[in-house]
């Protein structure tokens, strides 16, 4: 552990203090056409990506920074660029090979955010997507991500929002109805699906956030009612989470058949255009989304 901890110091010594990322020409990107080049298999999983990217894109984000469940890197990598972040975490091996493998950090790690093996204090600010909302108990995470930032350092998480499930298309279409028991019905496969375990809001959050010894700054709602519900019906129609003729027809299997180099330069051309003014979208004033953007402060 001596070890581990010992190359992670010598890698952030590298890391000018007080250094910050800021996306300035990353937030001028075009996160849809880039989402839909990554997914291009899983359209609609591009477009929730492209608008939580563009949303995260708009802070600015001190270092050394850590990305807490880095998944393969992917979407570090979209928001940062190579070498953009300083240390990646995740506790599947799979995915801390390929993110090792995506030049997007300056060192990876097998760990669980519970149990974080850098020292007190090491962290400017720590970055997480999607994730929180996978664990079931945020406690234990929230508490190791308050030891391990420097006083002052801010935690920046998107999570889905306590009004994710009310704004999915055949939840409302249920609701409207008449059908509650199979509006809720509907919203607890979607759960199961993605492995969601709650849905907070920011006040909740900032209770949470509290109790680990960390202060809520602010939380914005991304991800407006149309879009969720665009993402929704095409979760279905592309049969993303079940068995499909398009996961067929995507299928790793089929790759040397060569079709799908064309199949995905049609969805990335033809949805960055059709997609563009639900990418474009912004939650109303006052108003909330199905997605959230959390930063909070070590004091």
């Amino acid at each position: 552990m001596y070890g581990i901890t010992k190359s992670v110091d010598m890698q952030l010594a590298l890391s000018p203090e007080h250094a910050t990322i800021v996306p300035d020409a990353t937030s001028m990107r075009d996160f849809l056409t880039l989402s839909l080049q990554a997914y291009w298999f899983a359209p609609p999983v591009a477009l929730w990506r492209a608008v939580e990217l563009r949303t995260a894109a708009q802070e600015e984000y001190p270092r050394p920074l850590l990305d807490l469940g880095c998944g393969d890197g992917l979407i570090a990598g979209l928001l940062f660029g190579p070498q953009g972040v300083d240390v990646g975490l995740d506790p599947w091996a799979e995915q801390v090979r390929r993110a090792a493998r995506s030049g997007v950090y300056r060192w990876v790690q097998r760990a669980d955010g519970g149990r974080m093996p850098y020292r007190d204090g090491t962290f400017a600010g720590v970055f997480s997507n999607s994730v929180l909302e996978h664990i079931p108990d945020v406690g234990p995470v929230l508490a190791e991500v308050k030891r391990v930032l420097k006083p002052g350092g801010r935690f920046f998480f998107t999570v889905p929002s306590d009004a994710f499930r009310r704004m999915l298309y055949y939840y409302r279409q249920r609701l409207d109805a008449g059908d509650e028991a199979g509006a809720r019905a509907y919203a607890d496969e979607v759960d199961t699906c993605l492995a969601h375990y709650h849905y907070h809001t920011p006040e909740e959050w900032a209770d949470l956030l509290a109790r680990a010894g960390l202060t809520l700054e602010r939380a914005r709602y991304y991800i407006p009612e149309p879009v969720e519900h665009l993402w929704d019906r095409m979760n279905h129609r592309f049969g993303v989470g079940r068995r499909s003729l398009w996961g067929l027809l995507v299928s790793p299997r089929l790759r040397p058949l060569g079709y799908q180099r064309i199949l995905a330069r049609w969805v990335i051309s033809h949805f960055s255009r059709a997609w563009r003014p639900w990418y474009e979208m912004e939650v109303p004033e006052g108003g909330k989304g199905g997605g959230l953007l959390v930063v909070a402060r070590k004091e």
